[in-house]
């Protein structure tokens, strides 16, 4: 090749990588745009979010092709910003500190992208959503949806049903359920039901639900608001029926994940738990380090201190800049009398998230106090001095 041809061949590769290095600009200009918004969010702010939100594409969706009545259309239309801040706010499960948003994900391919945030609640427990994004002709970013995982469902669709049972008119009700071949009586059977949810009236939903045909208990937005409802009451004989019922009408679905395991942690079915947030993981296409700790807190408590050692280092892995990880994999090598490598755990815990780990602060912890007179930690807090 002679100077001419290697000079022809050095622009022609410096214009194939200029678009790429453009591209990766606008995506990390974009990225950090989203993660203002859900700063925003964290701060208890909403004036990101709704700026970044397609508003206009939102109620489309909302409103779907679903019989919603026209004043209750024109009531959430005309108060739309405060009704989208409520539905958002009250999809989350009930914390005793600040719900925080991190961004796990983010991806732009064309004029189309992805986000996945998780939401940490008090006790250990996560929401995660979705969020569908669209680059307008200006190429501004614009959230047009989201799954929330925690709810079971895409938000356009939850919010288009709270919608419908507002006022859940015979025809809406037919419309909403996929069995079409229904009578009078059992239409208007749902149609209660609804009203029933929509009133948070327990007591009248179950001794309406009761009374349903088992094809309409298949149904699987009734599936859901049986288990919402069994909830809220804390029956644990309806719960058990509830998750029974779901996971018939929706087996294997990522999206009733988290719901299940806040049942199967309590009743011990931790195998049960594991297998759920594995599923939880697939429909999120990827591990991050909540979901890994939580299969580790579970093997624990089955006993299996070799697979919570995996699943807690493969969230150290996967997200070594989350506490829980290494507070995870602490206990887990603990457990596992692997004192050695638990003092590991230890360093990165005062290192990089400002534990003071002394033998009286070990020692107040039924798990961790068998440590503190252990040699391999008595010489690793000696190298620390």
């Amino acid at each position: 090749m002679n100077c001419v041809q290697k000079l022809a061949a050095a622009i022609a590769l410096s214009l194939l990588l200029v678009p790429a290095a453009m591209l990766a600009d606008e995506q990390d200009e974009l990225r950090q745009e989203f993660e203002a918004v859900i700063e925003g969010l964290n701060d208890n702010s909403y004036d990101r979010f709704h700026r970044a939100t397609d508003k206009k594409s939102l109620r489309a969706r909302i409103y779907g092709s679903r019989l919603i009545e026209p004043q209750v259309k024109s009531a959430f239309s005309k108060d739309f910003s405060a009704s989208l801040e409520q539905m958002f706010s009250s999809s989350f499960p009930r914390s005793k500190k600040d719900i925080l948003g991190t961004v796990l994900d983010f991806k732009i391919e064309g004029n189309q992208g992805r986000a996945v945030v998780r939401y940490a609640v008090s006790g250990y427990r996560y929401s995660y959503h979705v969020y569908e994004l669209q680059l307008d002709s200006r190429r501004r970013m614009k959230i047009v949806d989201w799954i929330d995982y925690y709810q079971g469902g895409r938000f356009s669709e939850e919010a288009g049903d709270a919608l419908v049972m507002t006022m859940p008119t015979t025809a809406a009700t037919r419309q909403m359920l996929k069995t079409k071949s229904l009578g009078e009586r059992e239409v208007f059977q749902v149609s209660e039901l609804f009203k029933a949810v929509r009133d948070n009236k327990a007591e009248r939903f179950f001794q309406i639900y009761d009374d349903l045909d088992e094809s309409l208990r298949k149904e699987a937005v009734i599936a859901r608001v049986n288990l919402q409802l069994a909830l809220m009451q804390r029956d644990g004989a309806r719960i058990e029926a509830a998750v029974q019922a779901l996971v018939e009408v929706s087996p294997d679905d990522p999206l009733f994940s988290l719901r299940l395991i806040e049942y199967y942690i309590p009743v011990r079915e931790y195998q049960k738990a594991i297998d759920a947030l594995s599923r939880l993981q697939q429909g999120l296409g990827f591990k991050d380090g909540a979901t890994e700790s939580l299969k580790a807190s579970a093997a624990l408590a089955m006993g299996n201190t070799e697979e919570a050692e995996e699943y807690a280092l493969q969230a150290t892995v996967v997200e070594p800049t989350l506490e829980l990880s290494w507070w995870s994999l602490l206990r887990a090598r603990t457990r596992a009398k692997d004192y050695s490598g638990a003092t590991e755990a230890l360093a990165r815990l005062e290192d990089d998230f400002g534990h003071d780990l002394d033998p009286a602060k070990l020692s107040r912890d039924r798990f961790l106090k068998v440590l503190a007179d252990k040699q391999e930690y008595l010489d690793w807090r000696a190298s620390r001095q």
